[in-house]
């Protein structure tokens, strides 16, 4: 199959790989790009807390040029989302980290179980844009928390020449698709300039509903969902 990745470069070219060792052959549209902030990181790791959280590997990999910083933390409880974001934070040095499989709700229920003195707050290292669900899950178990900003993702524009040159009119049997935001991203290409022959049968695997909604009608009624909100998950639509 030929399938469209519209992740960031670096994490697009290692789930590109992915795909060549399945079989398929991956086409990289990076629609955004992240911006690294660390001094917001050490401003925020300078101020007390009690815990960690990362709900994505960018976040942690915005962390690298502070690995001398991280030692004094690294037997604080940190908390992620997946195995990908806590192999990350594991690179960091953390030797606390606790894992919950799901998304930012899932999360925040995972950090309500930990007996933890929360007379200092979590510190969320987070990105922007970003899905609320793990700071409504915070608010909704009481647990007192402070977000500092480790990166932004910005958009990547393409011309009509650039999408043309990047897709080459060939068919594109599957689109993924990781985020809301990447869905609008999307959307808000020149796709009229393309032949209906390069979407027009193309299937766009989502790794929720929150993503398939912000597709927009039409091309939403080809959405497919994935049974989790992994990579994992996602590949099993293929």
């Amino acid at each position: 199959m030929r399938v469209l990745v519209t992740r960031a470069e670096e994490a697009g070219r290692k789930t590109a790989k992915r795909l060549a060792d399945l079989g398929h052959s991956a086409v990289l549209l990076p629609l955004a790009s992240p911006v690294h902030q660390p001094d917001q990181a050490l401003a925020a790791l300078a101020k007390g807390h009690s815990a960690l959280a990362f709900t994505s590997a960018e976040a942690c990999r915005a962390l690298l040029p502070l690995r001398e910083t991280l030692v004094a933390h690294q037997a604080t409880p940190v908390f992620c989302v997946g195995k990908k974001t806590a192999d990350a934070a594991e690179k960091l040095g953390f030797k606390h980290i606790i894992t919950a499989e799901g998304d930012g709700a899932v999360l925040a229920a995972r950090v309500s179980d930990e007996p933890i003195d929360w007379r200092s707050p979590l510190l969320y290292l987070a990105g922007q844009p970003r899905a609320r669900g793990f700071e409504k899950g915070l608010d909704a178990h009481a647990i007192p928390f402070c977000v500092a900003d480790a990166y932004r993702m910005e958009t990547v524009c393409y011309d009509q020449q650039g999408l043309r040159e990047r897709l080459q009119d060939i068919p594109v049997d599957a689109v993924l698709i990781y985020s809301a935001e990447t869905a609008r991203r999307f959307m808000a290409l020149p796709l009229d300039v393309l032949d209906g022959a390069v979407f027009g049968r193309s299937r766009f695997l989502c790794l929720s509903a929150k993503v398939a909604e912000a597709l927009a009608p039409g091309w939403r009624e080809r959405a497919e969902i994935a049974s989790a909100p992994d990579e994992a998950s996602l590949f099993t639509l293929l």
